[in-house]
């Protein structure tokens, strides 16, 4: 599993998450200080993180904002901290998160400094679960999303794979982290943890088990949920398999 395909795959009725936001703003080293005890070696994937993150920043995050980008994006193995963030997230005890607190708030500063995207993004996964998504179904993603502005990223990590379910997302509120993370290549896109999303039609399903489905993220403050498609006439998609290399998948 990487971060471009760790996705809830169940649809989960869970409480948002907001605390944080009135959490202290700390050092990474504090901030991630009450969760060492489920990552081992923490401390030395934190001054990895802070050694190699992006600093200065041109869009004006702080050393520590920076460095909780970059680690979030780095991968270490089963206790990588985004796998140990995300699972909590997804948990249906609340008070689990109290803990990720100050870490989210510092990680959430550091997003609302980077650039907002509105653009299509990409996402995959191992399995056959794009039958699960109906046109028009709601759906809410708890955790962190990332996501690529590449198709062929997440080609990448499927083409091997059959029996695999690949997400074209028409994003709204995106934040540019490309430059901040650890594979500057993956072109990455984030969407915040609890981002809804509305099922744009049914899965586009392909006789070797490979599924297309395509989401368009809800935006609160868009009244007349304006979608990009409605203005992106004719578009043509590249598919993300080798063996669906030769369809051509239409926005509309």
């Amino acid at each position: 599993m990487n971060r471009f395909s760790d996705i809830d795959c169940l649809f989960k009725r869970l409480t948002p998450v907001y605390g944080f936001r009135v959490a202290k703003l700390v050092s990474i080293e504090e901030a991630l200080q009450s969760v060492q005890s489920q990552i081992d070696e923490l401390p030395y994937f934190i001054k990895i993180a802070k050694k190699y993150c992006h600093y200065p920043s041109e869009h004006g995050l702080t050393h520590d904002e920076s460095a909780s980008v970059y680690i979030y994006t780095m991968e270490w193995g089963e206790q990588t901290l985004y796998r140990v963030l995300n699972k909590t997230l997804r948990n249906e005890n609340r008070h689990l998160l109290k803990v990720w607190f100050p870490y989210l708030r510092l990680f959430d500063t550091a997003l609302n400094k980077l650039p907002t995207v509105k653009e299509v993004v990409w996402r995959g996964i191992t399995e056959d679960i794009g039958k699960n998504f109906t046109k028009n179904q709601i759906i809410t993603w708890w955790s962190i999303s990332s996501c690529s502005s590449s198709v062929n990223v997440i080609k990448g990590f499927l083409e091997s794979q059959r029996n695999s379910t690949t997400f074209l997302i028409e994003a709204v509120n995106g934040k540019q982290v490309s430059g901040y993370t650890e594979h500057e290549s993956e072109d990455e896109i984030i969407l915040r943890m609890g981002t809804e999303f509305r099922v744009k039609s049914n899965a586009l399903d392909h006789p070797n088990g490979s599924y297309l489905v395509h989401l368009v993220e809800i935006d609160d403050a868009d009244n007349n949920h304006t979608t990009l498609a409605s203005s992106i006439s004719q578009m043509q998609l590249t598919t993300t398999t080798n063996q669906i290399s030769s369809s051509k998948f239409i926005l509309i």
